[in-house]
């Protein structure tokens, strides 16, 4: 597929999860990018009413004829629109669906089931290879399964779940939901009182937590384009870890792009990173975030299957490296998913 080539496509934006916000600069975004490569575009907030939806795009010219709920839903109850608008979706009978969505029913694999099942092309990965990348303590045992190094972890499955465990654990611990996604509700422990304070945290945001080993060292990234390793990202956080604040205001980390690593860390990174994609079926287009030590030894922290999709976010940074403009990787990610249909 050529960037002169003419596709009519959905971009898929806000959903109703934590980072909502984040997810509607990123689908405007790349929206923007497919229409200066000469694509038409529909942006879809799975979540939206007819109303939201029209101010979305500036138009109702898209809604004309479609049976669409007029009223307005509150937002404890967005969930029971994302079905409507799936189909909606149907209706219009994209090329592509470009998911711009972060956080749950969008990077968990709830969105990419139903398009699955109503038969709709989209990027990234498949939903199984989105729900494992969610879950945390999931990817870590794909991760062990494959002898790839991960912190070691304890997961609490409920609330009242038994804790003794806990008290074999040595401090600094990060403590974190197990699906969330752009450090919502993590939290780094040095003591026992402030483990309960941050697992109580935690749990508002799911029903699973996970309290890992600390890594003292460095932050690393390692973006994954159609099975290429982009150049590796060393992030440097204002705060004492990467947390929303630092990923989302400017000026409160530093991107060393790319990282300065001497040669066998940067092959070893690019390695793990590539077979953490694969273990977990990854495709498309993803982020594996690392934590080397000291020693330089890497380790795992998690894939993410939506990386945020603005000229500034860091799977971009990293394909500016390589020499791959922004227009041209979001090409890239097109490319892929068609290629996945045989279309």
């Amino acid at each position: 597929m050529n960037i002169e080539d003419n596709y009519a496509g959905c971009c898929f934006v806000g959903g109703d999860s934590s980072e909502r916000e984040v997810s509607l600069v990123t689908g405007t975004q790349v929206a923007e990018i497919l229409k200066e490569n000469g694509h038409d575009v529909i942006k879809i907030d799975p979540s939206a009413t007819k109303n939201e939806q029209t101010e979305l795009n500036g138009t109702d010219h898209h809604w004309l004829g479609i049976d669409y709920p007029e009223y307005d839903i509150q937002p404890l109850h967005r969930g029971t629109l994302y079905l409507k608008n799936i189909l909606i979706t149907k209706y219009l009978k994209p090329d592509i669906v470009f998911i711009a969505l972060h956080g749950t029913k969008g990077e968990d694999g709830i969105v990419q089931s139903m398009l699955e099942a109503a038969e709709i092309p989209y990027t990234g990965s498949n939903s199984v290879s989105s729900m494992l990348a969610m879950q945390k303590d999931l990817s870590k045992i794909f991760f062990k399964l494959n002898n790839l190094p991960t912190p070691k972890a304890y997961i609490l499955d409920r609330p009242d779940a038994s804790r003794k465990k806990m008290k074999r654990l040595t401090f600094p611990q990060v403590v974190k939901p197990n699906d969330q996604g752009s450090t919502v509700g993590l939290s780094i422990v040095n003591n026992y009182d402030d483990l309960e304070k941050a697992i109580d945290t935690a749990f508002k945001y799911s029903s699973k937590v996970i309290i890992e080993e600390y890594i003292p060292g460095r932050e690393i990234t390692v973006g994954i384009v159609k099975s290429r390793t982009l150049p590796a990202i060393e992030i440097k956080p204002k705060h004492n870890f990467y947390d929303y604040e630092c990923k989302y205001k400017t000026g409160m980390s530093e991107y060393e792009v790319p990282a300065k690593l001497d040669d066998e860390l940067t092959q070893n990174l690019h390695n793990l990173a590539f077979k953490a994609h694969t273990a977990l079926g990854c495709s498309g287009y993803s982020r594996v975030d690392f934590r080397v030590n000291e020693a330089g030894e890497p380790f795992i922290l998690e894939i993410n299957t939506l990386p945020g999709m603005t000229p500034t976010s860091l799977v971009p940074k990293a394909a500016k490296a390589a020499g791959i403009n922004f227009n041209t990787l979001i090409e890239m990610i097109i490319e892929e998913a068609l290629d996945k249909q045989g279309r």
